[in-house]
């Protein structure tokens, strides 16, 4: 076989090859682009992904090239298909098939140049035509990496995030105004509530509903503390009411008071309690003692104001509707304690069991 005609061979082989490369690897690119285009823009609108780790899908592109490649050389010719194509365009003289058969032939010099031209007609690969649908996919892929997508806000709709903000933000105001809590709790929960409104303002559902449920949860341990300590406070009113010694039932008032201080129910006390205690304290003037019906007056009005408080927080649905039934109960401080509040005490009712 003449050395021109193996070159040859090997040539139209490889130009068809790198010609069938470039026909296909301009559509696996764009497809290939598409695809992860159409990945990115999803994830960075569903799952918040930002741009440099979305772009890691462009790595697939790496794909196109291979493909194309496996694809190409299938169509490749075999050398059988190779000489037989410069023979037909080299004039269709028979003599290139005849070499390769006979492995030896004499070629004129316009054979050569015959078997020249049919070489400079072979396919060759095209860059502009492998690379026009790239261009809209390319850009494609740009947009989606270039653009800030809305957030989608999976979960409730605003309206019910927003209702239950208001509805917390209205537990918390009642808890307040009920309760005299410590200045760094009520501090705290509000800069929670802040917080959380600044989540629902974000978008973020999920956690603006599991903070919104630890804050409420919060608000009404705060509300059941409150309601144990008056009960607690109301038992030492129903013995203020019982007791037949003054000092007892006297020291069973001075209980109640540093309760309901602790628990912070003593703020704003009605007049007919506060005009009975030490001006700015909770306390009875030192050495004073009061009389049956001076300690009935000042049981009624603090017992009246504790069942105030707990029933403001039961309306606010921060304790449960038996809260008030059972505080009522304890200390019923009428029918414990027929006081008479203008009946004034002798050296007889002074005595236990007198009245």
């Amino acid at each position: 076989m003449l050395p021109t005609l193996e070159r040859s061979l090997v040539t139209v082989r490889r130009r068809a090859l790198v010609s069938a490369w470039f026909e296909r690897v301009g559509v696996h690119l764009a497809a290939v682009l598409f695809a992860a285009g159409a990945v990115m823009l999803a994830l960075r609108v569903a799952a918040s992904w930002d741009r440099a780790s979305a772009a890691w899908w462009l790595a697939l592109a790496a794909v196109a090239p291979l493909t194309a490649w496996w694809l190409a050389r299938r169509t490749v010719p075999s050398v059988s298909g190779a000489a037989t194509w410069l023979d037909v365009h080299s004039g269709a003289s028979g003599m290139v098939v005849t070499e390769r058969e006979l492995g030896a032939s004499s070629w004129s010099e316009s054979a050569r140049e015959h078997l020249a031209e049919a070489l400079a007609q072979t396919p060759r690969g095209r860059v502009a035509r492998a690379l026009k649908p790239v261009l809209p996919a390319a850009a494609f892929c740009a947009l989606a990496l270039w653009i800030d997508p809305p957030r989608v806000v999976v979960g409730p709709p605003p309206a019910v995030a927003t209702a239950a903000i208001e509805r917390v933000e209205e537990e918390l105001r009642t808890l307040q105004e009920q309760v005299e809590l410590e200045p760094e709790l009520a501090a705290e929960m509000s800069a929670r509530l802040e917080q959380i409104e600044a989540h629902a303002d974000d978008g973020l559902a999920e956690s603006t509903f599991e903070a919104l449920d630890r804050l409420e949860e919060r608000i009404a341990a705060e509300a059941r503390d409150a309601q144990q300590r008056a009960e607690q406070a109301a038992r030492d009113l129903a013995d203020v009411a019982t007791n037949p010694s003054l000092a007892d039932a006297q020291a069973s008032l001075a209980s109640a008071l540093a309760t309901m201080q602790k628990a912070g129910l003593a703020k704003d006390l009605p007049q007919e309690a506060t005009d009975a205690l030490q001006p700015g304290t909770l306390a009875l003037p030192a050495g004073a003692q009061l009389s049956s019906a001076e300690l009935a007056k000042l049981g009624q009005a603090l017992k009246g104001a504790l069942d105030a408080r707990i029933g403001q927080l039961s309306k606010a649905g921060l304790l449960d509707g038996k809260a008030l039934a059972t505080l009522a109960k304890l200390g019923e401080l009428a029918k414990l304690g027929d006081f008479d509040p203008t009946h004034k005490c002798t050296e007889e009712c002074l005595k236990p069991g007198g009245t």
